[in-house]
């Protein structure tokens, strides 16, 4: 009895001392690839941070939509605050997310796709949202179901972005810091 007890610790101790070389092995990550996992975090915080502004001016543009006080020119000034903020902040941080989309894990890749969605679905409908403004003349916000629907929904896709990409960028950052400081962690 004595002998198959130490016999069953020994092999467990076995098995646990080869554990780590084959993780270890499954974990290698070279300095170009540890370069560009830095770059994708910094491009995600950025498209948080847009989102994040994004997502305030529609906030606002949501708040106004109940009010028949508050002027078509402040409708249109978040508006282009918003085109603006996709078009130059969120575009391009976007489109070199997906260049090096490739390059990055499997759990990165999914977050970028599901950035992607988002910000595609946004922008439409922020395009939409300024279209339907500018055809309904001179009826007031308050008063326009399809507008309101928009803005509705561009706060919508603005906070399933600030989500995923929070989410996305503290796992990253987390992963990044693990790595520097010496701890083994698994790339996929």
């Amino acid at each position: 009895m004595i002998t198959a007890t130490i016999t069953r610790r020994v092999s467990m101790l076995a098995a646990f001392a080869l554990i780590p070389s084959a993780f270890a092995a499954s974990t290698a990550i070279t300095t170009e690839q540890l370069e560009i996992e830095k770059e994708g975090v910094q491009l995600i915080r950025q498209v948080e941070e847009v989102a994040r502004d994004v997502r305030y001016n529609a906030g606002r543009l949501n708040s106004f939509t109940s009010s028949m006080q508050i002027s078509k020119w402040t409708h249109v000034h978040h508006l282009d605050q918003i085109k603006s903020l996709v078009n130059d902040g969120l575009r391009p941080a976007l489109t070199r997310l997906e260049e090096i989309q490739p390059q990055l894990p499997d759990w990165k890749q999914a977050a970028i796709e599901r950035m992607m969605t988002s910000a595609k679905a946004l922008a439409a409908d922020v395009n939409d949202a300024i279209l339907t403004k500018n055809e309904a003349g001179t009826t007031p916000p308050a008063m326009n179901a399809e507008y309101k629907g928009l803005v509705t929904r561009i706060y919508a896709h603005a906070e399933a972005l600030v989500k995923t990409s929070d989410a996305a960028g503290t796992y990253a950052a987390a992963r990044l810091k693990a790595h520097e400081a010496g701890v083994k962690v698994p790339r996929t």
